[in-house]
């Protein structure tokens, strides 16, 4: 049975990029750190509409819980075929106010735990085919800079060329490797004060929208494409540098930033 593993599932686009799959036919592994209930009504939601799947424990941050996760997959289906980086930290403010723990915190759970879940899930890879996809934001190829989010841009910086060199390093394994950025989502954190005035085809994006770009990725009709980012924005990446200076809390906002589990 072909099985899927979605990091940080119990919430948002985690969450829709589970059941997308699920849909597809994998047995879908829904991730979660703290969020044990959140997970448990993905999965729930997921078996009610006909998919199959299981809950998995684990905080991205640390080593022994990447391993973890990786033996229970193991021990559950004995094999993974769709790895989907998609967890992150997501923690604004001003570079020079920004503490070195936060910094680290950033880049360790959004590139360096990708790094080693593909390491260490690769065993649980088919002999031949597979696919990895890592999740960006819109423009990452674009490699600009920011006072406002830095450790989070050049987390994603970091692992869009990770994305490309491992599509390199895995394609004699026929394991493609590829990542989806997306853009202003109606459910993110931030957006801008007019996002009809940066967004060329007029509308904030949806969860669904970055699903069915991962779903197309991971399947079949994609078996050719390796190493590529594929931005789904509706063209905010065209003005990218818009955010800056008409930025405005959205009702997604309020909480405390942390990470999606």
């Amino acid at each position: 049975m072909k099985t899927a593993l979605v990091t940080g599932s119990a919430h948002r686009l985690g969450r829709e990029i589970a059941l997308r799959l699920a849909e597809e036919g994998y047995f879908t592994f829904v991730h979660y750190r703290t969020s044990r209930r959140e997970g448990d009504a993905v999965l729930q939601t997921l078996k009610k509409n006909g998919g199959r799947g299981a809950l998995v424990k684990g905080d991205m941050g640390s080593p022994a819980d990447i391993a973890g996760i990786v033996a229970e997959v193991k021990r559950q289906t004995g094999r993974l075929d769709i790895l989907v980086n998609n967890v992150g930290v997501y923690k604004p403010g001003s570079l020079l106010d920004y503490s070195p723990e936060d910094f680290e915190a950033t880049l360790r759970t959004n590139l360096s735990a990708c790094f080693r879940l593909i390491q260490t899930a690769l065993p649980l890879f088919p002999a031949k085919g597979g696919s990895i996809l890592n999740i960006g934001y819109a423009g990452v190829e674009n490699l600009t800079g920011t006072t406002h989010n830095t450790a989070y841009l050049i987390s994603k910086s970091g692992l869009f060329i990770l994305t490309k060199s491992m599509a390199q390093a895995l394609g004699s394994r026929g394991i493609r490797v590829n990542m989806v950025s997306p853009g202003i989502l109606s459910n993110s954190v931030e957006l801008p004060a007019d996002p009809s005035a940066w967004i060329p085809l007029n509308r904030l994006g949806k969860t669904r929208d970055v699903a069915d770009a991962v779903a197309f990725l991971a399947g079949k009709n994609a078996d050719y494409i390796t190493g590529v980012n594929l931005d789904i924005s509706g063209g905010y990446h065209l003005a990218l540098r818009s955010l800056e200076t008409n930025r405005s809390p959205s009702k997604n906002s309020k909480r405390k930033p942390k990470k999606r589990h």
